[in-house]
């Protein structure tokens, strides 16, 4: 495994996470379309998992959970090295982290020493504000499996002392919600 690469001194990174369902590929998105638009170089780390599993037909195992937290370790330090002005990522460790945990009780070492070394300058955590929507990649739609999935990942953010905020709210409000908790980062 490669270490984590400190960006470049003037790259912003910005990880967006938090349960499945919760907007999070979508608020990636319009976040690389809004930056593009005020002219900033920006660029996307999109979510590895869904091209790892979009054609499986079998249960994934915690080995085919590894292969994806590595594969996501190595894309975000792969957009890391290049010259961007900000790195906004859809999804990161903590995702694979909640993933082992919650489905199998046990965190990878390979997941454990990513996530330490992993560095962003803020992270989005999504809230489960959003409804649940069928996806046959998605496993949790009840709604006390929600809550306990989301206060997991705020426990891992509290724990290891990220600088994060919740960002909630739907559409347009939650793409401003989010740009005003990450304004402080840009000049």
């Amino acid at each position: 495994m490669t270490g984590a690469r400190k960006p470049k001194l003037n790259m912003i990174k910005i990880a967006v996470t938090g349960p499945e369902s919760t907007g999070k590929s979508s608020l990636a998105e319009s976040l690389l379309k809004y930056y593009n638009n005020q002219h900033f170089n920006t660029t996307l780390v999109p979510e590895y998992a869904r091209e790892y599993l979009k054609n499986f037909n079998r249960k994934y195992t915690i080995d085919d959970v590894i292969v994806i937290a590595q594969k996501q370790h190595d894309l975000i330090n792969d957009k890391t090295s290049e010259s961007h002005e900000i790195l906004i990522s859809d999804t990161e460790m903590i995702v694979c982290k909640v993933w082992t945990e919650y489905v199998f009780h046990s965190t990878p070492s390979f997941i454990k020493t990513a996530l330490q070394e992993q560095y962003f300058d803020f992270y989005l955590l999504c809230d489960i504000d959003l409804p649940w929507i069928y996806d046959p990649l998605r496993e949790n739609p009840n709604i006390d499996e929600r809550k306990d999935l989301f206060q997991r990942y705020k426990n891992i953010l509290d724990n290891m002392q990220f600088q994060y905020g919740i960002v909630n709210g739907k559409g347009e409000c939650r793409l401003q919600n989010a740009l005003s908790l990450i304004k402080h980062l840009l000049p």
